[in-house]
């Protein structure tokens, strides 16, 4: 850890996603079901501890009808998302920090313990566990059964999958000057592990053994110098942001500036078509064209900054880290939705997204695990042989 830094880590998460005082710009928008329905709630904790934090950092993960979730109060979680019915559950010693991944039918996190974990997910079986001394790591990798995460150290480990075995780690030296806390999910492709680091580079490191390939600074001489989000690939162009600094747009095989969008963030892009949705810490969520990076609508939070997104075919679907959930249009990113989840708690982990119940979960910063449905437009009904695009 920075241990000469360790006060400015702990405390600048909050401090900078709470962001400045609410101006309260959308109070025009309700909560209104024609848009979203809030399906039930499930508390994870009822009594903070003196000098627990409120927030909640891990995600949910949908596998064959059972929704699993991280959370600092009760660990590992595995629930059936109909009726909320706990199916197992795993005790986490200081809980579930990082975001969690799946792979033929294990899920892989890293626990406020130190310790990287394998973990059966039919029974919650712990398969394996490994210790990198570090509570905070990143949304963990796998591909070509092999576990990759970044720790908030900036060290880049590699695992065998299914056992556990170490195979070899990337150490950089740590920024001097403060930072946010998180740490970049690492990108695997062909040969190569792609992931941001807290000195504002991105480094491209050999799949086989971590060697160094080549690096390419983001960070433009701002405050706050993290590369934290995952990288995202597109053809042979890798979508990246730094923190305070603009997203990037880089050639794959050598990480060259394409073009720049002088806004940053802590999570990864989503991509949809032609057009690139951008949560940025500057409080706003921006649309962007995906080949030039100009911008064509932006959406101002209330206050604090956005969670990952979901993007349907209709909406753009964000939780703030201060107090808000909202839905906006995603053609032009006029607001629709706006819940309150109550003062003092907001959104930090990704949403996830169930298509096909048009479904998605989220985990509110009081440790509240939320269902919403989205609504969808009725459907017109016209007399039979009349033409229209819609169905009969």
């Amino acid at each position: 850890m920075r241990s000469s830094n360790l006060a400015l880590i702990l405390f600048v998460p909050i401090f900078f996603l709470a962001g400045c005082a609410g101006r309260n710009i959308h109070s025009d928008l309700t909560a209104t079901p024609k848009v979203l329905v809030r399906q039930w709630t499930i508390p994870t904790r009822t009594v903070f501890e003196a000098g627990e934090r409120n927030a909640e950092f891990s995600n949910s993960i949908l596998y064959q009808g059972t929704l699993i979730f991280g959370s600092q109060a009760q660990g590992l979680v595995a629930l059936y998302p109909s009726n909320g019915q706990v199916r197992w559950s795993l005790p986490i010693p200081h809980g579930v920090i990082s975001e969690l991944a799946i792979e033929n039918g294990t899920i892989y996190f890293g626990g406020g313990d130190g310790n990287v974990y394998a973990v059966n997910v039919e029974n919650g079986r712990v398969l394996w566990q490994y210790s990198v001394r570090n509570p905070i790591i990143s949304k963990p990798t796998i591909k070509g059964g092999r576990v990759f995460l970044t720790t908030s150290d900036d060290t880049v480990y590699a695992f065998d999958a299914g056992t556990g075995q170490w195979l070899w780690h990337y150490k950089r030296r740590s920024a001097d000057t403060a930072t946010i806390l998180g740490a970049s999910s690492p990108l695997v492709d062909e040969d190569d592990v792609l992931t941001g680091l807290s000195d504002g580079f991105l480094v491209c490191l050999s799949v086989h053994d971590g060697k160094l390939k080549w690096e390419r600074k983001l960070h433009e001489g701002r405050k706050f110098t993290d590369v934290d989000a995952h990288p995202v690939l597109e053809g042979s162009t890798l979508y990246v942001p730094s923190y305070d600094g603009a997203l990037y747009a880089l050639e794959r095989k050598n990480g060259q500036p394409i073009w720049k969008f002088d806004s940053g963030g802590a999570k990864q892009i989503t991509i949809d078509g032609d057009r690139i949705f951008l949560p940025s810490s500057d409080g706003m969520v921006y649309s962007l064209q995906k080949q030039t990076g100009k911008l064509l609508w932006k959406f101002e939070l209330d206050k604090g900054v956005p969670t990952q997104l979901i993007v349907t075919d209709r909406y753009v679907i964000f939780g703030s880290s201060f107090q808000y959930l909202y839905t906006v249009d995603k053609r032009n990113g006029d607001g629709l939705y706006r819940y309150n989840v109550g003062k003092g708690s907001g959104f930090y982990g990704a949403p996830t997204y169930d298509p096909q119940l048009q479904r998605f979960y989220i985990l509110s910063g009081a440790g509240n695990l939320m269902a919403f449905m989205i609504r969808q437009p009725p459907k017109r009904i016209f007399a039979h042989g009349q033409t229209d695009p819609y169905v009969f």
